[in-house]
């Protein structure tokens, strides 16, 4: 009797706190829209490659999102506008680490880079494959978005 007794507690102690993880703790995942300004300079040759311009990005609690990234390249003293949306999933894979997978990338409009321009942008602004994110969201303000090695944006919490 006394082994049935401990063994129910157990149990309702383990099914009580499996319901608390699944009802009450936060998702990992989020579900806003945000916006940040963005401005990106590689000086490493001696004609360098500047952009200038805003990223919204849309994250869904289905492990999806979208982002459109637009604004001004500066190249070899040219400018050219540069505008992709983008379609991604996004797996969180440890504390605030995230996996970010790019399923589609479209180039709009308006957009009149160069392809061989658009070739090097596509791999700085990580447009393709999969890559390591980290995302931080701070209440409802906004959302620190970077590589593994520092934040690169605060995106703003748009309601």
């Amino acid at each position: 009797m006394k082994n049935a007794l401990v063994f129910a507690t157990i149990i309702t102690v383990l099914t009580g706190t499996l319901l608390w993880g699944i009802i009450v703790r936060p998702s990992t995942y989020i579900n806003d829209r945000c916006f940040a300004n963005f401005s990106y300079k590689d000086g490493s040759n001696d004609q360098p490659f500047t952009f200038s311009g805003n990223v919204a990005f849309e994250f869904s609690e289905d492990k999806t999102g979208q982002s459109n990234l637009y604004g001004d390249i500066d190249y070899q003293g040219k400018n050219y506008t540069f505008s992709r949306y983008v379609k991604f999933k996004y797996l969180n894979t440890s504390s605030n680490a995230y996996t970010v997978k790019i399923l589609k990338q479209e180039k709009l409009a308006h957009d009149n880079t160069p392809e061989n321009l658009s070739s090097l942008a596509i791999k700085v602004f990580f447009l393709s494959g999969e890559h390591s994110m980290y995302m931080k969201k701070h209440g409802d303000s906004f959302i620190t978005i970077g590589n593994t090695l520092s934040p690169v944006m605060n995106c703003v919490i748009q309601s």
